[in-house]
């Protein structure tokens, strides 16, 4: 009888082998970002076969940059990548709510609670959650705009002077940009070595001016954008050898300088092309003191366009006898060509506010990270904007739990099992980030659920400084809601599909 009990015992756990060895994965992926989490979080140091490093904390840089082959652990890094596409951070707490739902899901299951209700109960829980976050979050408005420093300086390490570059480049952007579905304002962020910190009130085109003209400063520059070439229509090489064609490349060639004249007589200060222009046309616009920018990227143009007024124009509107130009032109405060950025700075442009955030430090590997650091920081600070902030430290977190021990509690059935997996999910921020501080989780855990229970406060969280409990949010310990939406959905459907997973086999060979 023994032996049979031991023979299905060992039966029901190779049944679950693939799940086990997919969770193994998932683990060893979370042990690697764990230690970032919270003010007192460490960085982790990654180095290549080439001996090249990273030195980060940033959870989805420190996933794609591993050396990953596991395919449920590549599951959990496309997650973390698409978190950080749409959302812009959040990818270690997201790490970490999923390997604590599969941690826990696999302890019910090898106790005989079937997937599937596992499945429903998780399910069920998180759209509780989301929806108790939903109810929970405050929104940015123009009273509280101030609080756009506290998200910045959480997702940006306590940084006073990138708080303040976002802050300003936030303000001369207006809200109304950053609500924009089409605008990241993490874009506006460019790290280059050796140079200082700023925030300019425009943009950067990362190109010198034809002729090397590099002594430029033009106030209140009038500018025309061509997605084109500025050339001639040229003729077929045949048709060179006639006398037709050859007149008809004189005439080409009159229509192409009547077009050169056209934007002279317009007195456009510079000219910016998608593609070349022809050397002698090159020669009549910087005679006539006209700066010409060949080569520029199609989604720097776009972004010119929208920052100057400007409107793109093709080269035939140029050959057109009444056509007005000045419906085309975009204008610019100041035009200045910096030899250090390698380019020229475009201030104060006459269309939708844009501005750029330069930071910079003494060496690449450093500006590489400030940089990194700066656009999460600028994405947390838009999602805040966009749908309203909720308190951080783990604390919005543990008041989800909280809730789901009541709606557990009511719930018939093995779905309860699945709620328990969320609620274990949930405290494991907040312990995390109590672990990196140097305090004894459970203890502190137990401490801040009990004063929750006790003052109905749903923001209390633990100090990383003293450990003691404290409203963080009156200590302006803060996170963008959208964070820990997108978090914890992304969290739930990842564990869905390991969860799903029943076998592993070898697919064919291509080879």
């Amino acid at each position: 009888m023994l032996n049979h009990i031991q023979a299905e015992e060992e039966k029901g756990r190779e049944n679950y082998s693939a799940l086990e060895n997919n969770i193994q994965a998932i683990k060893a992926l979370v042990s690697a970002v764990e230690g970032t989490l919270g003010p007192k979080g460490m960085d982790c140091m990654i180095v290549n076969d080439q001996g090249e490093f990273i030195v980060t904390n940033d959870g989805v840089t420190i996933l794609t940059e591993m050396d990953v082959s596991h395919p449920a652990a590549i599951m959990l890094i496309n997650g973390a990548f698409a978190q950080q596409n749409e959302i812009g951070d959040g990818t270690t707490t997201m790490t970490i709510l999923t390997g604590q739902l599969l941690e826990s899901s696999l302890h019910y299951i090898q106790k005989g609670v079937s997937i599937h209700q596992i499945i429903e109960g998780i399910k069920l829980a998180i759209q509780k959650s989301i929806t108790h976050i939903q109810h929970s979050k405050i929104p940015i408005e123009a009273e509280n705009w101030k609080l756009l420093r506290a998200i910045v300086r959480i997702a940006g390490r306590n940084d006073e002077a990138l708080v303040e570059l976002l802050h300003n480049a936030a303000e001369y952007v207006g809200e109304e940009r950053l609500q924009f579905k089409d605008f990241r304002f993490a874009d506006i962020i460019e790290g280059i070595e050796g140079l200082e910190d700023e925030v300019i009130k425009g943009m950067i085109i990362h190109r010198v001016p034809a002729g090397n003209l590099e002594d430029i400063c033009i106030q209140n520059g009038k500018i025309l954008v061509l997605d084109d070439e500025l050339r001639p229509e040229t003729l077929a090489d045949e048709l060179m050898g006639t006398e037709s064609g050859f007149n008809q490349y004189i005439e080409n060639r009159k229509i192409f300088e009547d077009g050169i004249q056209k934007i002279i007589d317009q007195k456009i200060d510079i000219v910016f092309l998608e593609r070349t222009i022809d050397p002698y046309g090159e020669q009549l616009l910087t005679d006539a003191g006209i700066v010409v920018i060949t080569h520029v990227l199609r989604e720097q143009l776009s972004r010119l366009v929208r920052c100057t007024g400007a409107k793109f124009m093709k080269k035939s509107l140029l050959y057109k006898k009444h056509q007005e130009l000045e419906v085309y032109c975009g204008k610019a405060g100041q035009i200045i060509y910096d030899a250090k950025l390698d380019g020229l700075k475009i201030i104060e442009g006459a269309g939708i506010p844009t501005a750029t955030v330069l930071v910079s430090a003494a060496t690449g590997i450093v500006t590489k990270e400030k940089e990194r650091v700066a656009r999460d920081a600028a994405s947390a600070l838009q999602a805040a904007v966009k749908e309203g902030i909720v308190a951080g430290g783990g604390a919005i977190e543990l008041s989800c739990a909280l809730m789901l021990e009541d709606l557990k509690y009511h719930t018939d059935g093995m779905e309860k099992y699945g709620i328990d997996c969320v609620i274990d999910a949930l405290k494991k921020p907040m312990y995390n980030i109590i672990k990196n501080a140097g305090f004894n989780p459970l203890e502190k855990l137990e401490q801040t659920a009990t004063a929750m229970k006790n003052t109905d406060c749903q923001s209390l969280g633990v100090c990383c400084d003293t450990g003691s409990v404290k409203d963080l949010l009156q200590a302006r310990i803060i996170d963008p809601a959208t964070v820990k939406i997108y978090a914890l959905k992304a969290a739930g459907e990842i564990a869905e599909a390991i969860l799903k997973i029943h076998l592993i086999l070898k697919g064919r060979s291509f080879q």
